[in-house]
């Protein structure tokens, strides 16, 4: 018992180090607040840490401001302008050589037809058996192994019933623009 009571003597005291963590009372996304601005409902979350939480509203979107509001009157030059292109409605089809024998074929336009690309894609790879997949971007489009460009241009207006007048050929570095038909 002696040598017990030495050793209680010899401890230091344990220092807390870690920081108290308070996280969002939200079912939908109890996450840390800082982190509430990344989760399902950022907006709800925002609400509700401003009307029961002003110091930490004031600490993570400033004093009375949200983050994403100018703070000098000024737009902000890291917004993006959201503005949506009007798609064109004509189907582009070009073909890109990746390789000395390999090739890439993109179709773009076929969603301002209303079409999805994704089962597209999947019709695609089954009537050429090759690999097809779609691109998100602006504009999606969808990217098929091979050199199947002209086969691509006949099964857009047969089996995707695209009129002939909108289907387009356009060169490797997509300025040319030739009928297709």
């Amino acid at each position: 018992s002696r040598a017990m009571a030495a050793e209680d003597e010899d401890l230091t005291p344990v220092i807390n180090l870690g920081q108290q963590v308070r996280y969002c009372p939200l079912l939908a996304c109890t996450l840390p607040f800082s982190y509430c601005k990344y989760g399902p409902h950022p907006d709800k979350c925002k609400d509700w840490i401003k009307a029961n939480e002003p110091a930490i509203f004031a600490e993570l979107y400033g004093e009375g401001k949200a983050a994403d509001e100018p703070t000098d009157g000024k737009k902000s030059k890291s917004k993006k302008k959201k503005s949506k292109k009007v798609l064109e409605e004509a189907v582009k089809i070009s073909q890109v050589q990746r390789s000395k024998r390999k090739f890439v074929t993109t179709v773009v336009g076929l969603d301002a037809f209303g079409l999805d690309l994704k089962q597209s894609a999947k019709k695609i790879s089954k009537r050429f058996a090759c690999s097809a997949s779609v691109v998100k971007g602006n504009p999606s489009e969808i990217q098929i192994q091979g050199d199947v460009k002209f086969e691509v241009a006949e099964f857009v207006l047969d089996k995707l019933k695209v009129p002939k007048e909108k289907i387009f050929f356009m060169d490797a570095k997509g300025k040319k623009k030739t009928a297709a038909f």
